[in-house]
C-alpha cells in the first residue's frame, strides 16, 4: 500500500486534513443494548481447552464463541430448573 505524501504538502506548518471515515458508534445498529459483566473463574487446564473447542465446533472459531456456549449452556440449565 503506498502512501499518499500529497496531503502533507497542504501548508506550511498545518496539518493534513482527516480522511473521511464513517462513525461505526452512531451507526450501531444493534437492536438491544445489553450491559455486559465480566465473569472469571478458575478451571483445570484441561477443561479450559475442551470448553473452548467446543465453543470452537458449535460458533466458529472467533471471537465471542465461548461467551456464546456459556449463555447457551446457562439458558439450557434455566430451563432445566423452571
Amino acid at each position: 500500500m503506498a502512501t499518499n505524501i500529497a496531503k502533507l504538502k497542504s501548508g506550511k506548518g498545518a496539518p493534513p486534513p482527516a480522511d473521511d471515515t464513517p462513525d461505526v458508534i452512531a451507526e450501531d445498529t444493534r437492536d438491544e443494548k445489553v450491559v455486559l459483566k465480566p465473569i472469571q473463574v478458575r478451571v483445570p487446564k484441561e477443561v479450559f481447552e475442551e470448553f473452548s473447542e467446543q465453543a470452537g465446533r458449535e460458533y466458529g472459531f472467533r471471537h465471542g464463541a465461548k461467551k456464546q456456549l456459556f449463555l447457551k449452556m446457562w439458558q439450557a440449565y434455566k430451563a432445566q430448573n423452571m
